[in-house]
């Protein structure tokens, strides 16, 4: 009886502790700052989003196309615009169409360590884009942003793709 005692606390423990440390690690947070803009996006009828851009060599280049397309999808199903794409739109006028540009201007992997706080953080992903949105036709600036998203499990780092589609789509709807 006791040696099955404490073949059960072999057991448990770690798998209680295991559980425990991943339900306090794995969120994922997403934040953003645009500047005020004047213009409404209801102005316009469709909204072309390109392929972001980077110059930081280690960032995850499916992330490039991934977040941009994952944007169009979920915008394109809140019937706001006559057409919402990934690709160049060339049946509405480019008077009638928002571009939205992307760079990638931070980035920190899940293998890197740092020191904070007196201990030792691992397993982090941050990831900090820059927004433009412009008049297709003019290039003018509609409006300007920044989009961060932060994991503190390494292997969640592609949900943050989808959560930071999510941020841009939420901005583009506020100021539709």
């Amino acid at each position: 009886m006791k040696k099955k005692k404490g073949l059960i606390l072999y057991i448990l423990v770690p798998i209680a502790f295991f559980a425990l440390v991943l339900s306090g690690c794995g969120e994922i947070k997403t934040t953003s700052y645009f500047t005020p803009t004047r213009t409404k996006l209801k102005d316009f009828q469709a909204v072309q989003f390109e392929n972001f851009e980077t110059e930081i060599e280690d960032f995850p280049k499916e992330a490039l196309t991934k977040i941009p397309a994952e944007s169009a999808a979920l915008l394109d199903t809140k019937n706001k615009f006559k057409e919402v794409s990934n690709s160049d739109i060339t049946n509405i006028p480019a008077s009638d169409t928002v571009i939205i540009l992307g760079e990638v201007a931070e980035y920190r992997p899940s293998s890197d360590i740092s020191f904070e706080g007196g201990g030792i953080k691992f397993g982090e992903v941050s990831i900090t884009i820059k927004l433009a949105l412009l008049d297709k036709a003019t290039g003018n600036e509609i409006a300007t942003g920044e989009i961060n998203g932060f994991s503190s499990m390494g292997f969640m780092a592609k949900d943050i793709y989808e959560s930071m589609a999510k941020e841009i789509v939420k901005y583009i709807l506020e100021i539709y």
